[in-house]
C-alpha cells in the first residue's frame, strides 16, 4: 500500500486536496494504519490450508482458526485464500497445523464468609436476624489448554510460523452458588482468544489508535513558549495549519524535542510514514530518556511502512 492509497485505510476525512487527520481528543490526533504481522513470511502467502489438528479440543481450534482468518479487513476481503490443505488442484501456499492438549483440575477448599446464621421463626425464608463468619466448602477449577501450532510452506517446506499457546482458566464458588461457567465454555473462550492470536501472528490487522502531541517547552525560547502552546491547540481545529506552523517554528528552534517529535506525528497523520520514521528518530535521542515516545513513534511507523511492503510484494504476484 503506498503513501497515496493511505486514505483507504485512514480514519479520516478524504478530499480532493488530500487527507487530513482526524482530531481525537485535545492535543491527540486519531489515526488508522495497517500494521504488518509480527511472521511477516507467513503474511506474505497468497493462501492458506489449515490441516487437522490433534487432540480432543483440535477441531474446534480448526474452525476457530478459519473464522478468525475469513474475517474481511478494511478492503473487505480476508487476508488469505483459504482452500483445503489437502484437495484436488492447486494446494495451498501453506498448510497449518497443529496439536492441543486440555485437562481440568478440582480441588476442595474451605474459606470463611459471612452467612446468616439465624432467622424468623427458623425458617429459610425468614427474615435474617443475625449474620456470623462461617467456614463453607468450596471448589476450585482450573481448566488448561495448550495449542502447539507450525505453518510450512509448501513450496520448500520450510517452517514459516511456530507458536506455543498456553491458556490456563481458574474459576472459584461456594456451596449453594454456581460457578460462572462450565468447563465447556472455558475450553471455549480459550479456543476463540488461540485463534485470534494466531490471526495477529501470521496477517496484517488494521487498528485505529490516538497519540498525543508532545507539549514540552523545555529548552524553547521564551518568546517561542506561547506560540507553540498555540499550535499544539490549533491541532484540534486545523491539522494541516498546525503542522505548516510547526515547520516555521522548526527553523526557528531547530532539533527542539517537542517540535521535531510533533513534525514526526503530523508526518504519520499524513501517511508519510518514510519522514515519520526519519523524525522520530532524530526526536528520539533528543528527548533523552531511554524507551520514550519517539521510540515507540519510530516502532510503530516501522510496523506501517513492513505492512506497505508486504503488501507491494504480494501485489507483484
Amino acid at each position: 500500500m503506498g503513501t497515496k492509497r493511505f486514505g483507504r485505510y485512514a480514519a479520516l476525512c478524504v478530499s480532493a486536496a488530500g487527507v487530513t487527520a482526524q482530531p481525537a481528543f485535545a492535543e491527540a490526533v486519531k489515526m488508522t494504519g495497517k500494521f504488518a504481522a509480527p511472521y511477516r513470511e507467513a503474511a506474505l502467502l497468497d493462501s492458506l490450508g489449515i490441516d487437522r489438528f490433534n487432540g480432543r479440543d483440535g477441531r474446534q481450534l480448526e474452525m476457530a482458526i478459519e473464522r478468525a482468518l475469513s474475517q474481511p479487513d478494511i478492503e473487505g476481503r480476508p487476508h488469505f485464500d483459504l482452500i483445503a490443505a489437502f484437495g484436488g488442484g492447486q494446494g495451498p501456499d501453506g498448510v497449518l497445523s497443529g496439536a492441543v492438549t486440555s485437562g481440568v483440575q478440582e480441588s476442595r477448599f474451605k474459606q470463611k464468609q459471612k452467612r446468616c446464621v439465624e432467622r424468623e421463626g427458623g425458617k429459610d425464608s425468614g427474615k435474617c436476624l443475625r449474620e456470623a463468619e462461617v467456614e463453607v466448602d468450596c471448589t476450585r477449577r482450573v481448566v488448561n489448554v495448550n495449542a502447539d501450532l507450525r505453518l510450512a510452506r509448501t513450496t520448500d517446506g520450510r517452517i514459516i510460523y511456530t507458536a506455543a499457546k498456553p491458556k490456563r482458566d481458574e474459576i472459584s464458588w461456594c456451596r449453594g452458588d454456581d460457578p460462572a461457567r462450565t468447563v465447556e465454555e472455558s475450553v471455549r473462550g480459550m479456543i476463540e482468544g488461540i485463534a485470534g492470536e494466531v490471526r495477529r501472528d501470521i496477517a496484517p490487522v488494521v487498528e485505529t489508535y490516538s497519540i498525543r502531541f508532545r507539549e514540552s517547552t523545555k529548552g524553547l525560547a521564551k518568546e517561542l513558549n506561547r506560540p507553540f502552546k498555540d499550535i499544539v491547540r490549533q491541532t484540534q481545529r486545523d491539522l494541516r495549519g498546525a503542522c505548516a506552523a510547526w515547520k516555521v517554528m522548526d527553523g526557528q528552534a531547530s532539533n527542539h524535542p517537542s517540535i521535531t517529535f510533533d513534525l514526526g506525528l503530523c508526518a504519520e497523520a499524513a501517511g508519510d510514514y518514510r519522514e515519520a520514521l526519519d523524525l522520530y528518530r532524530r526526536a528520539a535521542p533528543l528527548i533523552g530518556t531511554g524507551g520514550n515516545e519517539a521510540v515507540t513513534g519510530a516502532e510503530r511507523v516501522g510496523r506501517l511502512i513492513a505492512a506497505q511492503a508486504d503488501d507491494a510484494a504480494r501485489g507483484r504476484r
